[in-house]
């Protein structure tokens, strides 16, 4: 039995055997049983590998690059809507469909898709921000400055948040707190519009507002029209002041 074994491990190991030196006993149990018993079966293991969260948005905005470079905007807007579908919270995304559905003059969808991010992150300041242009773009002041109270992100970290907010309580006659977001405003970048915005909020309210429209036009940010009324609006001061 051992030779017959020994044998055939030879055999299936390859090697070298001499003809006269393998004659086989086809009646060996042994023999007989090996060469009855059917071969090990491989066992093949198949694995989906899903891809991740950060690979499918990241993939999603790449489509969507692709599909505007191509020049077709209604591709890559499926493309996102796709995707929020999916991942809700993907919020970068949510802004970009929303500046494509607002480039293209679909208010009312951008509108509506950063409203059903808000209801999901309601502290999120860019939603905020963009949904509150979207409504001053089309003069609905008061709405913007509803957004823009809805949160109090970090100053220092968002001076355009609070921007759009001062020239929105500005606009819907909130110029009483209008004015402190100038001044917070102010403390941490010179700017001509922000001072000329002060100055017109206390001119409404009957202040003082000549050491604001003087800083706006000593400043070099200021547009040439808003420059021409701040000198028209000093010079009338002064001339109301000498008679």
């Amino acid at each position: 039995m051992h030779k017959v074994i020994g044998t055939v491990v030879m055999l299936l190991l390859g090697a070298p055997l001499q003809a006269e030196e393998f004659q086989p006993d086809w009646q060996d149990p042994v023999w007989a049983e090996l060469m009855a018993a059917p071969p090990a079966a491989s066992e093949l293991h198949i694995a989906e590998i899903k891809p991740s969260r950060e690979d499918e948005l990241r993939e999603s905005r790449h489509a969507a690059e692709l599909a505007l470079v191509a020049g077709d905007w209604s591709g890559a807007e499926r493309i996102l809507m796709s995707t929020l579908a999916s991942h809700p919270d993907a919020h970068a995304l949510r802004l970009k469909l929303a500046s494509l559905l607002y480039g293209r003059g679909a208010l009312d969808s951008a509108r509506t898709l950063l409203q059903q991010g808000l209801k999901a992150a309601p502290e999120h300041p860019s939603l905020r921000l963009t949904l509150a242009r979207i409504l001053a773009g089309e003069q609905r002041h008061a709405a913007a400055w509803k957004v823009l109270d809805g949160a109090a992100p970090v100053l220092a970290e968002h001076l355009d948040y609070y921007a759009l907010k001062a020239e929105a309580g500005r606009r819907s006659n909130r110029c009483d707190a209008a004015i402190p977001l100038y001044r917070q405003l102010l403390t941490r970048q010179d700017s001509g519009p922000w001072w000329l915005g002060l100055g017109l909020c206390q001119r409404s309210l009957g202040q003082d507002y000549t050491h604001a429209f003087e800083q706006a036009r000593a400043s070099v940010d200021l547009g040439v029209a808003s420059l021409q009324f701040v000198e028209q609006q000093l010079e009338h001061h002064a001339t109301t002041q000498t008679h």
